[in-house]
């Protein structure tokens, strides 16, 4: 009995799983699931909310839009884009692409808060901090005891 040559090193399971898959459908199946994926950044924010892939089969890639007018603004679009996802999915994975009207759900977007412009500390929030930190006799730690105090202050405003 012979034994199996050693590993060089421990290798990701990503990259065993993805040599175990190569050659199979299941592999050509996880290809055309990263559309979904890369889409937004393939046709950008703008044509993302208004466009969307549906289903993909036999290379053929259906694709919602939102109205009959982006409908035709993508008419003229569908062979850049074809080509495009191709390039970022690395194989001809899409062969044509059909435009259906249809509704399209925008991307879930991270909201940011707009950070709120610190209102003025009043009269007596200064004297309190004025107060408190008099008792500090480290210059650099009574300026930085003083900061943290206004911060906390225009927190609560």
């Amino acid at each position: 009995m012979s034994k199996r040559p050693r590993m060089a090193f421990p290798r990701p399971l990503s990259g065993v799983m993805q040599d175990g898959l190569t050659g199979s459908q299941l592999s050509e199946r996880l290809r055309e699931s990263e559309i979904w994926r890369i889409w937004p950044e393939v046709v950008g924010a703008a044509l993302a909310c208004r466009a969307q892939p549906l289903r993909i089969i036999n290379g053929t890639l259906t694709v919602a839009v939102s109205s009959a007018p982006w409908m035709q603004e993508l008419r003229f679009m569908t062979a850049l884009m074809r080509e495009k996802l191709n390039l970022r999915l690395g194989a001809e994975v899409v062969q044509e692409i059909v435009l259906k009207a249809g509704r399209v759900v925008p991307p879930v977007t991270e909201k940011r808060e707009e950070p709120s412009l610190p209102r003025p500390l009043s009269p007596s929030q200064l004297a309190a901090i004025a107060a408190q930190s008099a008792s500090i006799p480290d210059l650099e730690t009574r300026q930085a005891f003083i900061e943290l105090m206004q911060a906390s202050f225009e927190q609560q405003n």
